[in-house]
């Protein structure tokens, strides 16, 4: 192996400076990009920012009767950008419910409507079977501060 002395390496550092140059920026913008990056997951931890947001609006959570149904154990979960509807369907009747969908109408403060979603029973219910519907959207919900449970109208034609 041959041994580089001081003088070869000075010859290299003249002919290569621009590049060499360019390498080392690029590596310590590389460290402080990384740095940043750190400290901002550090903030976020540190800011106690939940993933999971639970809407515990009174108006929300509240159980509900539609037309025979009547819906429990209600949430609405909020998570990484999505809402999640969640509710038990009963049917208290003494006969087969044929209701297989139903509108979940989100509403704010002031009770206008933020959003509708679909809550899909499916097929009939017998008297006193009970369902869990679930219903998903994109967006962050926990705002909302009361549901109403109404007839689905199909509005995709």
């Amino acid at each position: 192996m041959r041994n580089i002395n001081k003088k070869e390496i000075i010859n290299f550092i003249k002919k290569n400076r621009l590049p060499l140059i360019i390498l080392i920026v690029a590596i310590v913008a590389i460290v402080i990009g990384l740095i940043i990056s750190f400290s901002f997951d550090k903030e976020k931890i540190a800011s106690g920012t939940p993933k999971t947001v639970a809407n515990t609006s009174e108006g929300v959570i509240k159980e509900e009767n539609y037309e025979g149904l009547k819906f429990t154990n209600i949430s609405l979960i909020t998570e990484d950008g999505y809402s999640t509807f969640t509710a038990d369907v009963t049917n208290t009747t003494t006969t087969d419910c044929n209701i297989s969908d139903v509108d979940i109408v989100l509403q704010d403060k002031d009770g206008n409507e933020v959003i509708t979603l679909r809550g899909n029973i499916g097929e009939n219910l017998k008297p006193n079977e009970t369902r869990t519907i679930t219903a998903v959207t994109k967006g962050d919900l926990k705002n909302v501060t009361a549901k109403a449970i109404a007839k689905y109208e199909n509005t995709a034609q």
